[in-house]
């Protein structure tokens, strides 16, 4: 009966050590992949497959480290450097930037492990009733791997709903600060399994802890700083585009006023022309004529009054610039996306390709736009034509503005209300075409 419990025993606490590494590995990886929208053109059960599989060897490494030492800082080494390069596989992301972040996340998941040994220790020193034995093998140690589990499958969904990663991604100073920062931490903190540091163990976790804090306020302060500038240039462009459209609708106005008032001229014209048999001049008497009627007739009107606003403006804007911008946009009807969340979407797509096209001979310039609503979903398409060259993916879209520091909200905007409102995001570069798709659930 012994010998059955103490190999109860033993599984118990191999299965949940081993578990420990599959999710911690797992979730780190579709963190990643899915935070940055990473395809891997594969289902979604055959990609659990192969990030198991693949983790397979490398957990086993770590695991087994614990028969020689309860404790291995060579096993989050592992751990980075297999996350890493499997996040590498599939994006053009540049290594500093992936291997930093994916070691502020192993760390960060690491010290979680260790603060709660440490806490336990000093409770364990009070306790008269019972102790909890967190690090060697047994029961208690079971348990708390399985908490573990749990933790990390909350941090995964919390990191999932936040802009932490975006910002760390893009800011390389507090990227590089967290990550230096949370490796002392693992190399301070990491004998706690070996039981030394026991009698001043909470204070000094005390002082990291409130180190940390202070550093994640400061870097609070820079998101809330980064985000009200993203706002601030959302309201402002949306206010331009009204005032854009309303001089446009009057334009449009006056022309009409015009064209109509000489519109008895111009029959006679046609008339004479006719008269005359000049059949060919009257001919292109009326095309010229019904041209400029059509080009000032030219109006979106798709039931969702921001949509028609940032499609007639943009359409008036690429006539301008010698850009042929071809439409197709279906009655919409009201959504349930906020205003300043489609001007966000729909104005930085526009912009974006038509600052493209301005690269391209004035003949070769064209954008091509498609709006519709199928069941309860609303899609985007746009097309625009680009210079003929290749271009790196991680490259494609940076900019070739004077003011670089505002560079990325465009796209960071677009990213943020496909994932505000549950959307998908494709896009695809060819030698001389992009071409992105979107759908968002509008119900």
């Amino acid at each position: 009966m012994h010998i059955g419990e103490a190999m109860c025993k033993h599984l118990l606490f191999w299965a949940t050590e081993y578990l420990n590494y599959f999710s911690l590995i797992f979730w780190g990886i579709k963190l990643f992949l899915k935070k940055y929208g990473v395809k891997t053109n594969r289902k979604e059960w055959v990609e659990n497959a192969i990030i198991i599989a693949a983790s397979a060897p490398v957990v086993w490494f770590c695991a087994d480290n614990y028969r020689f030492i309860q404790y291995s800082n060579s096993a989050t080494y592992v751990l980075i450097i297999f996350i890493g390069i499997f996040i590498k596989i599939y994006t053009k992301w540049k290594i500093n930037r992936i291997f930093t972040l994916v070691a502020i996340y192993v760390h960060g998941m690491r010290l979680i492990d260790l603060l709660a040994v440490a806490v336990v220790l000093e409770v364990n020193k009070v306790s008269r009733y019972y102790e909890w034995d967190f690090i060697n093998m047994g029961f208690d140690r079971s348990v708390f791997i399985v908490l573990l589990l749990i933790c990390y499958y909350i941090i995964y969904r919390i990191l999932m709903n936040s802009y932490l990663i975006e910002y760390l991604y893009d800011n390389m100073l507090y990227r590089w600060i967290m990550c230096i920062y949370s490796f002392l931490g693992i190399i301070c903190f990491c004998r706690v399994y070996r039981f030394e540091y026991t009698e001043h163990l909470i204070q000094y976790w005390m002082f990291y802890l409130v180190c940390a804090f202070a550093m994640c306020g400061i870097f609070i302060i820079y998101f809330v700083r980064i985000k009200n500038e993203e706002e601030n240039r959302m309201l402002t462009m949306r206010n331009d585009l009204l005032e854009s459209n309303y001089q446009s609708l009057q334009k449009a106005y006056d022309e009409n006023r015009m064209m109509y008032h000489d519109f008895k001229n111009h029959m006679l014209v046609m008339k004479q022309l006719i008269q005359e048999e000049k059949n060919k001049e009257a001919l292109e008497y009326i095309s010229a004529y019904t041209h400029g009627t059509l080009s000032i007739s030219q109006r979106v009107v798709s039931g969702c009054e921001i949509i028609d606003i940032i499609v007639n403006c943009k359409i008036a804007e690429a006539l301008e610039k010698n850009i042929d911008l071809k439409y197709e946009v279906e009655f919409i009807g009201e959504i349930c996306i906020e205003n300043i969340d489609i001007c966000a979407l729909l104005a930085n797509l526009l912009d974006n390709a038509i600052e493209a096209c301005e690269k391209v001979k004035k003949k070769k310039r064209w954008v091509c736009l498609k709006i519709k609503r199928r069941n309860e979903m609303l899609f985007i398409w746009v097309e625009n034509s680009m210079a003929s060259k290749v271009i790196e993916q991680d490259k494609f879209f940076q900019t070739s503005k004077r003011k670089k520091n505002l560079h990325g909200l465009g796209m960071k905007s677009i990213d943020n209300v496909i994932q505000k409102y549950d959307g998908h995001k494709e896009y695809e570069i060819q030698k001389d075409k992009f071409q992105i798709y979107i759908s968002i659930p509008i119900d």
